[in-house]
């Protein structure tokens, strides 16, 4: 007589078989996840866009008054890649100041905060901007420098008067400084002026060129 014993448990296969569609159902769910939060990100900085691009046309209509050599510039002063000094330079000669110091908060070492503080800083200067900025999310917003530290310029007028400005900046939801363009390729020169400013955000991988960047002319 054949006896036959009951099966209760599982075999070292059957253990990895179900290891294994866990390890792709979740891999499966992660990358949804993944998709689901970059779409999310990607429409608010298209919406940051939208309320950046209002500004910048308020901005525009306001016919902002640049000091010499700046006249000639409409909207606001494209510092793409300065360094601290150069900023600096620009902000006290467009705005006829005596001295203007950046004293607080360590630059990006690629220097990738100039544009875009260069850009929040005009726009700030006119009150209906200012209305507008105030829209943007707070969390894309800040003026931390490279050592976490708060970037503050101070600006002083022939008046003698000092002013102490935050140098704020916007980011994208992925952290990096968007980028602000205004000439093209040419340093500081008015026959390079573009139609109207371009704005750049470098998207998931968090660097700027061809791939996943996204713009407001698109």
């Amino acid at each position: 007589m054949k006896s036959y014993e009951n099966r209760t448990g599982v075999t070292l296969i059957e253990m990895l078989i179900v290891v294994a569609i866990i390890v792709i159902l979740t891999t499966m769910v992660v990358g949804i996840a993944g998709r689901i939060d970059n779409q999310s990100k990607e429409q608010l900085t298209k919406s940051t866009f939208g309320i950046l691009t209002a500004a910048l046309r308020q901005f525009g209509d306001y016919k902002y008054n640049y000091m010499p050599p700046y006249s000639e510039f409409d909207f606001p002063l494209d510092c793409a890649f300065f360094n601290d000094g150069g900023l600096e330079t620009t902000l006290r000669i467009a705005l006829g100041a005596s001295t203007a110091v950046i004293s607080s908060g360590a630059p990006d070492p690629t220097f990738s905060f100039s544009s875009g503080e260069a850009m929040y800083f005009f726009l700030s200067q006119v009150p209906e901007c200012r209305k507008t900025l105030d829209r943007i999310d707070e969390s894309l917003i800040t003026n931390l420098g490279f050592d976490q530290q708060p970037r503050i310029i101070t600006i002083t007028y022939p008046s003698g008067v000092p002013k102490v400005y935050p140098l704020f900046r916007i980011i994208d939801p992925w952290g990096t400084t968007l980028q602000y363009k205004y000439y093209d390729n040419t340093f500081l020169d008015p026959r390079s002026k573009l139609t109207f400013p371009v704005i750049t955000s470098a998207g998931p991988d968090k660097k700027f060129g061809p791939g996943d960047d996204i713009s407001s002319r698109k």
